[in-house]
Protein backbone atom coordinates (compact mmCIF):
# COMPACT_ATOMS: atom_id res chain seq x y z
CA UNK A 1 0.00 0.00 0.00
CA UNK A 2 1.58 3.12 -1.71
CA UNK A 3 -0.33 6.55 -0.73
CA UNK A 4 1.55 8.13 -3.88
CA UNK A 5 1.93 12.46 -3.70
CA UNK A 6 2.92 12.14 -0.18
CA UNK A 7 4.54 10.88 2.76
CA UNK A 8 3.68 7.59 4.17
CA UNK A 9 4.14 7.00 8.03
CA UNK A 10 3.76 4.15 10.49
CA UNK A 11 3.88 4.85 13.99
CA UNK A 12 5.20 1.90 16.32
CA UNK A 13 6.45 1.44 19.25
CA UNK A 14 9.35 -0.89 20.64
CA UNK A 15 12.84 -0.59 19.26
CA UNK A 16 16.14 -1.57 21.16
CA UNK A 17 18.61 0.41 19.18
CA UNK A 18 21.07 -0.50 21.77
CA UNK A 19 21.18 -4.05 20.16
CA UNK A 20 22.34 -2.16 16.53
CA UNK A 21 25.10 -4.07 14.80
CA UNK A 22 27.99 -1.39 15.09
CA UNK A 23 28.65 -1.97 11.54
CA UNK A 24 26.10 0.45 11.06
CA UNK A 25 26.65 3.20 13.08
CA UNK A 26 27.36 6.30 11.53
CA UNK A 27 31.05 7.78 13.39
CA UNK A 28 30.21 11.57 11.91
CA UNK A 29 28.93 12.55 8.92
CA UNK A 30 31.28 14.87 7.26
CA UNK A 31 30.57 18.36 8.34
CA UNK A 32 28.34 17.73 11.10
CA UNK A 33 27.87 19.58 14.48
CA UNK A 34 28.15 16.88 17.72
CA UNK A 35 24.87 15.64 18.88
CA UNK A 36 23.97 13.19 22.12
CA UNK A 37 22.15 11.10 19.64
CA UNK A 38 23.26 7.92 17.65
CA UNK A 39 22.71 7.03 13.60
CA UNK A 40 22.88 4.26 11.53
CA UNK A 41 22.30 3.45 7.90
CA UNK A 42 23.60 0.66 5.43
CA UNK A 43 22.08 -1.73 3.15
CA UNK A 44 19.11 -4.80 3.86
CA UNK A 45 19.24 -7.37 1.33
CA UNK A 46 15.71 -8.57 0.65
CA UNK A 47 15.55 -11.46 -1.53
CA UNK A 48 18.38 -14.26 -0.64
CA UNK A 49 17.17 -15.55 -4.20
CA UNK A 50 17.73 -12.47 -6.26
CA UNK A 51 21.54 -11.07 -6.45
CA UNK A 52 21.60 -7.57 -5.12
CA UNK A 53 18.71 -6.73 -4.53
CA UNK A 54 18.83 -4.45 -1.83
CA UNK A 55 17.30 -1.40 0.22
CA UNK A 56 19.12 1.21 1.65
CA UNK A 57 17.70 2.86 5.33
CA UNK A 58 19.15 5.71 7.67
CA UNK A 59 17.79 5.11 11.08
CA UNK A 60 18.22 8.03 13.60
CA UNK A 61 17.48 7.43 17.56
CA UNK A 62 15.06 10.11 19.07
CA UNK A 63 17.15 13.19 21.20
CA UNK A 64 15.72 11.97 24.48
CA UNK A 65 14.75 8.40 26.33
CA UNK A 66 14.99 6.26 22.43
CA UNK A 67 14.13 3.11 24.02
CA UNK A 68 10.75 4.20 25.53
CA UNK A 69 9.93 6.91 21.94
CA UNK A 70 7.74 5.08 19.49
CA UNK A 71 9.56 4.56 15.85
CA UNK A 72 8.18 6.34 13.10
CA UNK A 73 9.03 4.94 9.34
CA UNK A 74 9.20 7.30 6.80
CA UNK A 75 8.47 6.87 3.24
CA UNK A 76 8.76 9.43 0.62
CA UNK A 77 5.68 9.61 -2.48
CA UNK A 78 6.70 10.06 -5.70
CA UNK A 79 7.01 6.91 -6.01
CA UNK A 80 10.60 7.45 -6.70
CA UNK A 81 12.04 9.62 -4.79
CA UNK A 82 14.50 9.02 -2.11
CA UNK A 83 13.62 8.85 2.05
CA UNK A 84 16.82 9.30 3.10
CA UNK A 85 17.13 12.33 0.81
CA UNK A 86 14.37 13.75 2.63
CA UNK A 87 15.67 13.70 6.20
CA UNK A 88 17.98 16.13 5.02
CA UNK A 89 15.70 18.63 3.80
CA UNK A 90 12.80 18.59 5.85
CA UNK A 91 11.63 16.35 8.96
CA UNK A 92 15.50 14.83 9.94
CA UNK A 93 17.87 16.11 12.92
CA UNK A 94 20.15 18.42 10.47
CA UNK A 95 19.93 20.45 7.26
CA UNK A 96 22.45 20.73 4.10
CA UNK A 97 24.14 24.50 5.29
CA UNK A 98 24.28 27.15 2.36
CA UNK A 99 27.61 25.99 1.26
CA UNK A 100 26.84 22.39 0.98
CA UNK A 101 29.23 21.15 2.33
CA UNK A 102 28.64 20.70 5.98
CA UNK A 103 25.25 19.92 8.23
CA UNK A 104 23.38 22.26 10.99
CA UNK A 105 20.47 20.90 13.38
CA UNK A 106 17.14 21.21 12.89
CA UNK A 107 15.26 23.02 14.81
CA UNK A 108 12.08 21.24 13.79
CA UNK A 109 13.39 17.69 13.52
CA UNK A 110 10.79 14.92 14.38
CA UNK A 111 13.40 12.62 16.43
CA UNK A 112 12.69 15.09 18.96
CA UNK A 113 9.62 13.26 19.67
CA UNK A 114 10.10 9.95 18.08
CA UNK A 115 13.24 7.49 16.56
CA UNK A 116 13.19 7.75 12.69
CA UNK A 117 13.39 5.08 10.25
CA UNK A 118 13.87 6.24 7.04
CA UNK A 119 13.98 3.76 3.80
CA UNK A 120 14.56 4.22 0.26
CA UNK A 121 11.91 2.51 -1.92
CA UNK A 122 11.06 1.09 -4.05
CA UNK A 123 14.04 -0.69 -5.95
CA UNK A 124 15.59 2.48 -7.78
CA UNK A 125 14.43 5.22 -5.45
CA UNK A 126 18.09 6.92 -3.30
CA UNK A 127 20.71 4.41 -2.70
CA UNK A 128 18.39 0.96 -2.73
CA UNK A 129 19.40 -1.28 -6.59
CA UNK A 130 18.89 -4.32 -7.85
CA UNK A 131 21.48 -6.69 -10.03
CA UNK A 132 18.02 -7.01 -12.11
CA UNK A 133 17.05 -4.47 -14.62
CA UNK A 134 12.93 -6.25 -13.91
CA UNK A 135 13.42 -4.84 -10.39
CA UNK A 136 13.04 -1.70 -11.43
CA UNK A 137 10.00 -1.95 -13.05
CA UNK A 138 7.76 -1.70 -9.94
CA UNK A 139 4.19 -1.41 -8.68
CA UNK A 140 2.47 -1.51 -4.87
CA UNK A 141 1.99 -5.17 -4.83
CA UNK A 142 6.05 -6.02 -5.06
CA UNK A 143 6.77 -2.86 -3.37
CA UNK A 144 4.72 -3.89 -0.61
CA UNK A 145 6.57 -7.79 -0.71
CA UNK A 146 9.81 -6.25 -0.89
CA UNK A 147 8.88 -3.80 2.20
CA UNK A 148 7.87 -6.54 4.29
CA UNK A 149 10.88 -8.51 4.22
CA UNK A 150 12.71 -5.73 4.93
CA UNK A 151 10.89 -4.81 7.73
CA UNK A 152 11.38 -8.35 9.08
CA UNK A 153 15.12 -8.54 8.39
CA UNK A 154 15.73 -4.65 10.05
CA UNK A 155 14.18 -6.12 13.09
CA UNK A 156 16.48 -8.92 13.03
CA UNK A 157 19.58 -7.00 12.88
CA UNK A 158 18.29 -5.73 16.15
CA UNK A 159 16.69 -8.81 18.15
CA UNK A 160 19.44 -11.29 16.63
CA UNK A 161 17.06 -14.20 16.05
CA UNK A 162 14.42 -14.80 13.28
CA UNK A 163 11.81 -12.29 12.83
CA UNK A 164 8.87 -14.22 11.23
CA UNK A 165 6.16 -11.95 12.40
CA UNK A 166 4.14 -10.26 9.51
CA UNK A 167 1.92 -7.81 11.61
CA UNK A 168 3.52 -5.26 13.95
CA UNK A 169 3.02 -3.00 16.41
CA UNK A 170 0.94 -0.37 14.23
CA UNK A 171 -0.37 3.07 16.57
CA UNK A 172 -1.15 5.14 13.52
CA UNK A 173 -0.63 6.35 10.26
CA UNK A 174 0.21 10.14 9.04
CA UNK A 175 0.53 10.83 5.04
CA UNK A 176 0.76 14.36 3.80
CA UNK A 177 -0.35 15.88 0.74
CA UNK A 178 -1.55 12.40 -0.13
CA UNK A 179 -2.78 11.13 -3.59
CA UNK A 180 -5.95 9.59 -2.22
CA UNK A 181 -8.47 9.20 -5.47
CA UNK A 182 -5.95 10.74 -8.38
CA UNK A 183 -9.18 11.03 -11.05
CA UNK A 184 -11.20 13.36 -8.63
CA UNK A 185 -8.04 14.97 -7.33
CA UNK A 186 -7.63 16.16 -11.18
CA UNK A 187 -11.11 17.71 -11.03
CA UNK A 188 -10.31 18.97 -7.64
CA UNK A 189 -7.60 20.76 -9.62
CA UNK A 190 -10.39 22.51 -11.75
CA UNK A 191 -12.19 23.62 -8.79
CA UNK A 192 -9.36 24.97 -6.84
CA UNK A 193 -8.19 27.38 -10.26
CA UNK A 194 -11.56 28.62 -10.45
CA UNK A 195 -12.48 29.05 -6.68
CA UNK A 196 -8.93 31.98 -6.82
CA UNK A 197 -9.83 33.00 -10.09
CA UNK A 198 -7.16 31.35 -12.08
CA UNK A 199 -9.42 30.67 -14.66
CA UNK A 200 -12.55 31.84 -16.21
CA UNK A 201 -16.66 30.15 -15.81
CA UNK A 202 -16.36 29.50 -19.05
CA UNK A 203 -13.73 26.91 -19.44
CA UNK A 204 -14.73 26.30 -16.03
CA UNK A 205 -18.04 25.10 -17.16
CA UNK A 206 -17.00 23.72 -20.25
CA UNK A 207 -14.45 21.05 -18.27
CA UNK A 208 -16.98 20.00 -15.46
CA UNK A 209 -19.48 19.59 -18.83
CA UNK A 210 -16.80 17.45 -20.70
CA UNK A 211 -15.27 15.43 -17.89
CA UNK A 212 -18.25 14.28 -16.25
CA UNK A 213 -18.05 10.85 -17.03
CA UNK A 214 -16.11 10.80 -14.03
CA UNK A 215 -18.50 9.97 -10.91
CA UNK A 216 -17.77 12.15 -8.49
CA UNK A 217 -20.07 10.21 -6.02
CA UNK A 218 -18.70 6.66 -6.98
CA UNK A 219 -15.66 6.67 -4.70
CA UNK A 220 -15.40 2.55 -3.78
CA UNK A 221 -16.32 1.29 -7.09
CA UNK A 222 -13.33 -0.87 -9.19
CA UNK A 223 -14.51 0.58 -12.70
CA UNK A 224 -11.79 2.61 -14.15
CA UNK A 225 -12.41 5.98 -15.45
CA UNK A 226 -10.51 6.70 -18.77
CA UNK A 227 -10.56 10.40 -19.51
CA UNK A 228 -12.04 11.64 -23.26
CA UNK A 229 -9.33 13.30 -25.52
CA UNK A 230 -11.03 16.50 -24.98
CA UNK A 231 -11.41 16.69 -21.56
CA UNK A 232 -7.68 16.16 -20.92
CA UNK A 233 -6.95 19.02 -23.57
CA UNK A 234 -9.66 21.10 -21.70
CA UNK A 235 -7.41 20.17 -18.15
CA UNK A 236 -4.32 20.94 -19.65
CA UNK A 237 -5.67 24.21 -21.26
CA UNK A 238 -6.52 25.31 -17.85
CA UNK A 239 -2.92 24.76 -16.17
CA UNK A 240 -1.92 26.89 -19.19
CA UNK A 241 -4.56 29.56 -18.07
CA UNK A 242 -4.01 29.04 -14.41
CA UNK A 243 -0.63 30.05 -14.74
CA UNK A 244 -0.89 32.55 -17.93
CA UNK A 245 1.68 30.67 -19.91
CA UNK A 246 1.94 28.77 -23.13
CA UNK A 247 3.13 24.62 -23.59
CA UNK A 248 6.79 25.63 -24.13
CA UNK A 249 7.38 27.26 -20.80
CA UNK A 250 4.58 25.56 -19.17
CA UNK A 251 6.03 22.70 -16.00
CA UNK A 252 3.67 20.85 -13.82
CA UNK A 253 6.11 21.94 -10.63
CA UNK A 254 4.61 24.90 -10.83
CA UNK A 255 1.34 23.30 -9.18
CA UNK A 256 3.00 21.91 -6.41
CA UNK A 257 3.00 25.63 -4.93
CA UNK A 258 0.81 28.16 -6.51
CA UNK A 259 1.55 31.54 -5.19
CA UNK A 260 5.26 29.99 -4.94
CA UNK A 261 6.26 31.53 -1.43
CA UNK A 262 9.94 31.86 -2.36
CA UNK A 263 10.43 35.07 0.02
CA UNK A 264 9.78 32.47 2.98
CA UNK A 265 11.04 29.79 2.56
CA UNK A 266 14.83 28.40 1.03
CA UNK A 267 14.24 26.95 -2.60
CA UNK A 268 17.57 26.36 -3.34
CA UNK A 269 17.81 23.51 -0.49
CA UNK A 270 16.94 19.81 -2.36
CA UNK A 271 19.66 21.17 -4.62
CA UNK A 272 22.35 21.97 -1.86
CA UNK A 273 21.37 17.88 -0.41
CA UNK A 274 22.15 16.58 -3.93
CA UNK A 275 25.19 18.28 -4.38
CA UNK A 276 25.84 16.84 -0.09
CA UNK A 277 24.89 13.46 -1.00
CA UNK A 278 27.52 12.79 -4.02
CA UNK A 279 30.56 13.85 -1.96
CA UNK A 280 32.22 11.50 -2.04
CA UNK A 281 33.67 10.99 2.01
CA UNK A 282 29.69 11.43 2.76
CA UNK A 283 29.26 8.62 0.92
CA UNK A 284 31.50 6.84 2.49
CA UNK A 285 30.22 7.79 6.24
CA UNK A 286 26.60 6.51 4.87
CA UNK A 287 28.23 3.23 4.03
CA UNK A 288 26.19 4.06 0.52
CA UNK A 289 26.62 2.58 -2.71
CA UNK A 290 28.76 -0.59 -2.46
CA UNK A 291 28.29 -0.93 -5.93
CA UNK A 292 30.37 1.49 -6.52
CA UNK A 293 28.63 2.79 -9.67
CA UNK A 294 29.48 5.48 -11.10
CA UNK A 295 25.83 7.17 -11.39
CA UNK A 296 25.25 10.47 -9.34
CA UNK A 297 22.98 10.68 -6.41
CA UNK A 298 19.11 11.87 -7.50
CA UNK A 299 16.53 13.60 -5.09
CA UNK A 300 13.73 11.28 -7.32
CA UNK A 301 15.14 8.41 -9.64
CA UNK A 302 13.85 8.56 -12.94
CA UNK A 303 16.34 7.03 -15.62
CA UNK A 304 14.99 3.41 -16.15
CA UNK A 305 12.27 3.73 -13.51
CA UNK A 306 9.20 2.63 -14.54
CA UNK A 307 5.81 2.42 -12.23
CA UNK A 308 3.01 0.52 -12.97
CA UNK A 309 0.64 3.09 -14.30
CA UNK A 310 -2.69 1.25 -12.87
CA UNK A 311 -1.11 1.68 -9.58
CA UNK A 312 -1.62 5.36 -9.75
CA UNK A 313 -5.10 5.75 -10.59
CA UNK A 314 -5.88 3.33 -7.56
CA UNK A 315 -8.17 4.39 -4.99
CA UNK A 316 -6.85 4.25 -1.49
CA UNK A 317 -9.74 4.80 0.04
CA UNK A 318 -10.78 1.73 0.87
CA UNK A 319 -7.39 1.10 2.27
CA UNK A 320 -8.03 3.95 4.79
CA UNK A 321 -11.14 2.51 5.58
CA UNK A 322 -9.59 -1.06 6.49
CA UNK A 323 -7.07 0.94 9.03
CA UNK A 324 -10.20 2.97 10.61
CA UNK A 325 -11.95 -0.46 11.15
CA UNK A 326 -9.45 -2.21 13.02
CA UNK A 327 -9.17 1.04 14.73
CA UNK A 328 -5.87 2.68 13.49
CA UNK A 329 -6.14 6.85 14.46
CA UNK A 330 -5.11 8.52 10.86
CA UNK A 331 -3.87 12.38 10.39
CA UNK A 332 -3.81 13.81 7.30
CA UNK A 333 -2.47 17.05 6.56
CA UNK A 334 -2.04 19.03 3.15
CA UNK A 335 -1.26 22.98 2.08
CA UNK A 336 -3.32 24.88 1.22
CA UNK A 337 -1.96 26.65 -1.93
CA UNK A 338 -1.02 23.08 -2.86
CA UNK A 339 -2.01 22.78 -6.44
CA UNK A 340 -1.39 19.27 -7.43
CA UNK A 341 -3.59 18.20 -4.74
CA UNK A 342 -5.71 20.47 -3.76
CA UNK A 343 -6.80 20.58 -0.03
CA UNK A 344 -10.74 20.68 -1.07
CA UNK A 345 -10.87 17.12 -2.76
CA UNK A 346 -8.92 15.61 0.20
CA UNK A 347 -11.88 16.58 2.67
CA UNK A 348 -14.49 15.60 0.30
CA UNK A 349 -12.34 12.53 -0.02
CA UNK A 350 -12.54 11.74 3.88
CA UNK A 351 -16.08 13.27 4.33
CA UNK A 352 -17.05 10.28 1.40
CA UNK A 353 -15.08 7.86 3.76
CA UNK A 354 -16.80 8.84 7.12
CA UNK A 355 -20.10 8.31 5.39
CA UNK A 356 -19.40 5.11 4.24
CA UNK A 357 -17.84 4.36 7.84
CA UNK A 358 -21.15 6.45 9.35
CA UNK A 359 -18.94 8.76 11.07
CA UNK A 360 -19.76 11.96 11.67
CA UNK A 361 -17.85 14.84 11.12
CA UNK A 362 -17.53 15.92 15.03
CA UNK A 363 -15.44 19.05 14.90
CA UNK A 364 -14.72 21.53 12.66
CA UNK A 365 -12.53 24.72 13.47
CA UNK A 366 -8.92 26.30 13.40
CA UNK A 367 -5.71 24.88 14.44
CA UNK A 368 -3.15 27.63 16.26
CA UNK A 369 0.33 27.40 15.58
CA UNK A 370 2.11 29.96 17.77
CA UNK A 371 -1.16 32.09 18.49
CA UNK A 372 -1.88 32.96 14.87
CA UNK A 373 -3.61 30.44 12.70
CA UNK A 374 -2.38 27.21 11.67
CA UNK A 375 -5.18 25.90 9.23
CA UNK A 376 -8.17 24.35 9.89
CA UNK A 377 -8.40 20.84 11.28
CA UNK A 378 -11.37 18.89 10.61
CA UNK A 379 -12.31 15.96 13.41
CA UNK A 380 -14.54 12.60 12.39
CA UNK A 381 -15.29 11.04 15.35
CA UNK A 382 -12.43 9.51 17.11
CA UNK A 383 -9.37 8.01 14.46
CA UNK A 384 -9.72 10.59 11.70
CA UNK A 385 -8.12 14.09 11.93
CA UNK A 386 -7.26 16.29 8.87
CA UNK A 387 -5.43 19.48 9.20
CA UNK A 388 -4.80 22.50 6.22
CA UNK A 389 -1.70 24.36 6.78
CA UNK A 390 -2.19 27.79 6.21
CA UNK A 391 0.63 28.79 3.18
CA UNK A 392 1.47 25.37 3.00
CA UNK A 393 2.32 24.01 -0.89
CA UNK A 394 2.79 20.78 -1.91
CA UNK A 395 5.80 20.05 0.48
CA UNK A 396 4.68 20.92 4.17
CA UNK A 397 7.11 19.56 5.97
CA UNK A 398 10.10 21.04 4.02
CA UNK A 399 8.25 24.70 3.36
CA UNK A 400 6.33 24.76 6.31
CA UNK A 401 8.81 22.76 8.32
CA UNK A 402 8.00 23.87 12.12
CA UNK A 403 3.79 23.37 11.44
CA UNK A 404 4.67 20.12 10.18
CA UNK A 405 6.39 19.64 13.58
CA UNK A 406 3.83 20.75 15.22
CA UNK A 407 1.07 18.91 13.81
CA UNK A 408 3.30 15.67 14.09
CA UNK A 409 3.72 16.16 17.91
CA UNK A 410 0.56 17.95 19.26
CA UNK A 411 -1.73 15.91 16.82
CA UNK A 412 0.22 12.61 16.07
CA UNK A 413 2.00 11.95 18.95
CA UNK A 414 0.31 12.98 21.75
CA UNK A 415 -3.20 11.91 20.25
CA UNK A 416 -1.79 8.13 19.84
CA UNK A 417 -0.65 7.78 22.68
Amino acid sequence: MKFRGGIFLFILLGVNSNAFPMNDLIRKLPGQPDVNFRQFARYIEVDENVDGRSLFYYFVEAEKDPMIQPLTIWLTGGPRCSSVGDAFGSVGPFIVTKDAHGLQRNSFSWNKVSNLLFIDSPIGSGWSYSNSSSDYNNGDDSTNKILLTFMQKWYEKIHETKYNQSKFNLKGLVLGNPTLHKKLDDIAKIDFFFSREMMNRSLYNEIKKECNAIDENNYFASIKTTWSAKCKNLVFEADLAAFKTDAHNYSPKKLFDVPIVSTEVDMCLPLRVQFYFNISEVQKSFHRNRTNLSYRWQGCFTANFKYNEVDTDLDMLPALKNLLQQFVPITIFSGDQDGIIPTEGTLQHLKKLAEELNIKLTKEETWSFRTKEGGLKYEFGDLLKFLTVKGGNHHVTSFRPSQAFSIFSIFTINWMH
